[in-house]
């Protein structure tokens, strides 16, 4: 079997690549001479979410565009209550969260850890990556996400397998 020194492990946070992880802490764990290079191709995305205020105002419920602070006036339905709104942009598939939690996972190890942002195409960019680090394995997670495109064009993985300069794992 050929010596691995240098490991790359593409991560993104999603499932396979959870499992990507726990199969590289399986390799390292009794081999502190392994280089992990962990690395996330850049695809942050944002979505504008309307989200309700929770912020409860003291001020007096408007009854017709007028207070109706100081006299009693029969309870008006949630529905009619103003309630504000506003947009939200949430991000996901953020780099940062990812390194993080690869990070809290990785930490226990005894091993040299890098991080690398990576841009453009996920398999073309991972396997060039690989290429410029030296690699000696790749440890890529699988994603059962199924389509057309998929069947036709093959997944992320499959290209990785069909492109690098190394051995491939994919972990399932």
């Amino acid at each position: 079997m050929a010596e691995i020194k240098n490991i790359v492990l593409a991560y993104d946070d999603s499932k396979g690549s959870k499992k990507a992880l726990e199969l590289a802490k399986d390799l390292t764990r009794n081999f502190p001479e392994i280089k992990l290079f962990v690395a996330n191709v850049y695809e942050e995305k944002m979505r504008n979410e309307a989200v309700e205020s929770t912020n409860e105002s003291i001020d007096p419920l408007p009854i017709n565009n007028y207070p109706a602070d100081g006299i009693q006036v029969p309870p008006l339905a949630f529905e009619q209550r103003s309630v504000p709104k506003s947009e939200h942009a949430l991000l996901s598939k953020s780099t940062d969260q990812a390194f993080f939690n690869a990070r809290s996972e990785l930490e226990s190890l005894n091993i040299d850890v890098e991080y690398s942002i990576l841009e453009g195409n996920p398999a073309e960019s991972i396997s060039e990556y690989a290429g410029e680090v030296n690699a000696d394995l790749i440890i890529i997670g699988y994603s059962a996400n199924e389509g057309i495109k998929r069947k036709l064009l093959g997944g992320v993985s499959q290209k990785v397998v069909n492109n690098a300069p190394c051995h491939v794992m994919i972990a399932k």
